[in-house]
């Protein structure tokens, strides 16, 4: 590690797990001060203790923005002014249930904006205002989905709520550049979490599908998020960064399609 970002302070949102988990690492790695933010309270522990005085876990429900207020405060309470938002946290479906678009309910619905689109709204502002008072610039980075660009099968909310994040990154980006704020978006493909790649029930090798041949670890985009926090992407904002694999550069072929059986709604 560089620790190009030594002495800066970071929330990563969503940080207890997967590939928030990964960011939180990296930006301890290279000095930063870090918050994780999440609900997940026996994971934010876990990586608090980990990493020892270079982080701490500050459970809040993103869906508010009175506990949006209350993470930032207690963050400058214990590290100082915030340099980098990660909005990593994400709402994707409910567990067990990928639904058709016909299927889709209000409750899932409400739960995705919630999460995705108002969740990384409040947190983006606050930073953003905290860092215009400041007077000295700062960094977000938005965590998307290959799903904005490329419809997923059956995750209707999802894609929409990333297409959404996609868009909000460059109106951020262009209302904030005249203060040094940048804000850019990374794209993750199929990153190892908990899960294996899958097409409907089915799993497939990642060969058939991701053109470098593997999945991605949580560390490939926190290379990358490392990267667009640093001073190294100075002149870098409003931008989407694939990180994954080359998945979207690719024409998928029909044989990795999930079918769907629309005898219940055709009659």
């Amino acid at each position: 590690m560089t620790m190009r970002l030594q002495g800066k302070t970071a929330i990563v949102t969503g940080g207890a797990n997967g590939i928030g988990a990964g960011c939180v690492r990296r930006l301890a790695a290279e000095g930063a001060s870090v918050a994780i933010a999440d609900i997940d309270d026996d994971s934010g522990r876990a990586l608090a203790a980990e990493l020892g005085e270079a982080a701490i876990y500050a459970p809040t429900d993103i869906t508010t923005r009175s506990a949006v207020e209350a993470l930032f405060s207690a963050v400058e309470d214990s590290f100082g002014p915030v340099d980098i938002l990660v909005n990593c946290a994400a709402f994707v479906h409910k567990p067990g249930v990928v639904a058709n678009f016909l299927e889709y309910d209000d409750e899932t619905w409400e739960r995705t904006l919630a999460v995705n689109l108002s969740g990384m709204f409040y947190c983006s502002q606050t930073a953003a205002r905290l860092m215009a008072k400041r007077g000295a610039g700062g960094v977000i980075i938005n965590v998307s989905s290959g799903g904005a660009s490329r419809a997923h099968r059956h995750m209707f909310g999802y894609d929409t709520t990333n297409g959404g994040i996609e868009a909000a990154t460059r109106a951020m980006a262009l209302d904030l550049a005249p203060l040094n704020i940048r804000v850019n978006a990374l794209i993750p493909g199929s990153i190892r979490v908990d899960r294996g790649t899958t097409v409907g029930d089915t799993p497939i090798p990642p060969s058939a599908v991701i053109p470098l041949g593997r999945q991605g670890e949580p560390s490939d985009i926190a290379g990358a998020m490392d990267f667009l926090a640093s001073d190294d992407a100075a002149y870098v904002t409003g931008m989407m960064l694939f990180v994954d694999g080359g998945m979207n550069a690719q024409l998928r072929t029909p044989s990795v399609d999930y079918r769907y059986d629309f005898s219940d709604w055709t009659g």
